[in-house]
């Protein structure tokens, strides 16, 4: 459909093009307890014992048997391979598009109706074990600053060469947004003035990655996005979270030198959805070094 152009969410999803959703729902899969006892069940056919499983796990091995390995994959490839098919999507999401009014009738005519085509082909797809999307305030902001929150935990737990930091240092250090984060630097020491902010922030990081745990472990039950409180009897396992966290980086960085050197856009390697903070085009060479 070259010679025809969208916009939109409607657009996108005729294109299976990924949203901010589904690239979260990725990530908050990677860091559940719940979803990492899955894979070691069903991904590496490990033996677990029944004790360390939640009540509720039938519903966690049918998320896994729906959204597969993310621990092996990039978000990209697990996009193609399975996520791509794997969601419910509005049906009557409305369409803009556009064209290209230097070609012919005949070319515009041809592409129109091989978009009404897929158009219809997607209308028609089964929906009924499919993902759907919780409707909810919870933003993109609140999804991005959690996750990057418990990264921060899980790479400062003093078992990855990097000492233990306390609570507050990390929602600074992961530009969590908090007025009371002007209060006081990463470098002071602890004294009277300060003492009220660190503490006040200490709390706020508990209670977000708090929170990240709810979205993660709800994911991990096909509710996304969703931050309702839940008992699992599980805790992050800040240990794998960082390992899976590095290995992830570099299977990131990887692909993105490939795609450089094949002169294709490297840019969704490091960004996917380009959900994040909008980010200069980098030296993907000078990035690795770094």
């Amino acid at each position: 459909m070259k010679n025809i152009f969208g916009f939109g969410s409607g657009w996108r999803l005729l294109q299976d093009e990924a949203s901010y959703k589904h690239e979260y729902l990725f990530y908050y899969l990677q860091i559940s307890p719940s979803y990492q006892l899955a894979h070691r069940i069903i991904g590496l056919d490990e033996k677990v014992d029944e004790k360390e499983l939640p009540k509720d796990f039938s519903k966690v091995i049918d998320t896994y048997k729906k959204l597969g390995d993310v621990y092996t994959k990039h978000f990209v490839e697990w996009w193609k391979d399975i996520g791509k098919d794997a969601f419910e999507e509005k049906k009557n999401e409305r369409i803009w598009i556009g064209i290209d009014p230097s070609k012919s009738k005949a070319e515009l005519l041809n592409d129109f109706q091989v978009f009404l085509n897929k158009l219809e082909t997607k209308k028609n797809e089964p929906i009924s074990n499919k993902v759907k999307f919780e409707v909810n305030k919870i933003r993109l902001t609140s999804l991005t600053k959690r996750h990057s929150l418990v990264l921060e935990r899980a790479m400062f737990n003093g078992k990855n060469g990097f000492k233990k930091e306390q609570l507050w240092k990390l929602l600074k250090a992961a530009e969590y947004p908090s007025s009371r984060s002007k209060e006081v630097r990463l470098n002071s020491k602890k004294t009277a003035k300060n003492h009220e902010a660190r503490t006040y922030l200490s709390i706020l990081a508990s209670k977000n990655i708090k929170q990240a745990f709810y979205i993660a472990e709800n994911a991990a039950r096909g509710r996304f996005p969703c931050q309702e409180p839940i008992t699992t009897g599980l805790k992050f396992d800040f240990e794998k979270i960082n390992a899976v966290a590095n290995t992830y980086t570099k299977k990131a960085m990887e692909l993105a030198i490939q795609a450089e050197k094949a002169n294709e856009d490297y840019m969704k390697m490091i960004s996917p959805t380009k959900s994040y903070k909008k980010i200069k085009k980098v030296d993907v060479g000078q990035m690795l070094e770094e």
